[in-house]
């Protein structure tokens, strides 16, 4: 890979701002009521640039790489990161939801917006951006305890409907640990005081290494 994560600021925070531009797009292209014209002169302007980036080699991502991120250690209230990419809370993804993580403590909160192109039913988000926003953010607790897993199983409770174009707030931790299995639970609520639960969730992963700070071995 000529431009590997973290080796080049410019490079990476370009990459963000396309990131930022296409998810504006995408909420553009589902919340905003055009004429057939502008949509045909949209799709053939995606149509070329998709072929541009096609051309260009493919990105790989190292499995070290994602490895050692688990290594980094978070102060209590720092600001969190994973890949530029990472769907949910990566910065540079298409798919993002503009989320930002801090440590609190032994849990991970995640703020974050779900904009108009994740729509249900009216009004409000597809589920399935709710399990993605869960998901997402009970991955950082895997960054505190620095142990790299992955998700076995996710389950959803929906209490009220997800508001769109609202601040979000989860807050995730870690509920207990039985050798490799982590069950990881989260809230989510409206990011203001007193907000009543939106909806819940509880996860299993599965731990493949743990990070050893003694030994400074996986």
């Amino acid at each position: 890979m000529k431009h590997p994560e973290g080796e080049d600021p410019i490079y990476d925070a370009a990459r963000v701002e396309l990131g930022r531009a296409t998810r504006r797009l995408n909420h553009a292209i589902v919340a905003r009521d055009v004429e057939i014209e502008q949509l045909r002169d949209a799709t053939a302007t995606l149509q070329r640039l998709a072929e541009q980036f096609e051309r260009s080699d493919r990105r790989e991502r190292s499995f070290n790489h994602f490895k050692d991120s688990k290594r980094v250690e978070f102060p209590d209230g720092e600001v969190m990161t994973s890949h530029i990419c990472r769907p949910g809370s990566g910065p540079g993804s298409p798919h993002g939801l503009e989320m930002s993580v801090t440590r609190q403590g032994d849990a991970a909160e995640a703020r974050f917006i779900i904009g108009d192109s994740y729509e249900g039913a009216p009004q409000r988000s597809h589920g399935g951006i709710v399990a993605l926003a869960f998901d997402d953010s009970m991955g950082f607790v895997l960054n505190i305890i620095h142990t790299v897993a992955y998700t076995g199983e996710i389950t959803v409770r929906y209490k009220a409907p997800t508001p769109l174009n609202t601040p979000l707030v989860i807050r995730a931790h870690l509920a207990r640990r039985d050798g490799r299995k982590l069950h990881l639970e989260a809230e989510m609520r409206e990011d203001r005081p007193d907000a009543p639960l939106i909806a819940t969730s509880h996860a299993l992963f599965i731990a493949i290494e743990t990070y050893d700070p003694a030994s400074d071995t996986l």
